[in-house]
């Protein structure tokens, strides 16, 4: 008898120690050993790609122990992005597993994001993950210009909603992009 493999979803790409060590990242990881138990916890979650998140770079299940990244983070000249949002993730479960409750992005998670070598940012800036990026429809303000970018159909018309800038007298919008 052959040795048996875990039989592995298509969209899971491995445990947070498997990859740390693949990505490169184990001792960035190892900074936050001094938590215990919930340093150990964590190295075994497991880590999945969403190839449905259009502008979420990622997110961090602590009760089902799981992490989900966005597919486009795994493509070439992104490392740098996947390592941020991996290392996000990670102080999201090392947070919420050392004080047995949901810290979000909190003091706790904070000093969690230190302790990795990470800023604590809380959202992304990547064009590639934007809203304008995955867009069905944009209105824009006919005063100011400014665009509002929907990732699924609105369900209101432009004209019964109007620009937040310019206000309901001078803010009507229109669409200027549609992709459905």
């Amino acid at each position: 008898m052959g040795s048996r493999r875990a039989v592995r979803s298509p969209r899971m790409l491995g445990s947070v120690r498997e990859l740390a060590a693949d990505w490169e990242l184990t001792e960035r990881l190892e900074h936050a050993a001094a938590l215990g138990p919930a340093f150990r916890e964590m190295l075994d979650c497991g880590v999945e790609i969403s190839r449905r998140a259009k502008t979420l770079a990622g997110a961090a299940y602590t009760d089902e122990r799981r992490i989900v990244l966005n597919v486009a983070l795994l493509e070439k000249g992104r490392e740098s992005d996947r390592d941020a949002t991996f290392l996000h993730e990670c102080a999201h479960i090392l947070a919420d597993l050392f004080h047995g409750r949901p810290c979000k992005h909190s003091e706790a998670w904070r000093e969690v994001m230190k302790l990795l070598g990470e800023k604590p940012a809380v959202r992304h800036d990547l064009s590639y993950l934007s809203r304008a990026a995955h867009a069905v429809v944009t209105w824009q303000c006919q005063n100011c210009d400014d665009e509002y970018h929907f990732v699924r159909r609105p369900r209101r018309r432009p004209s019964s909603c109007y620009c937040r800038t310019c206000g309901p007298e001078k803010g009507l919008l229109r669409v200027v992009y549609k992709n459905e």
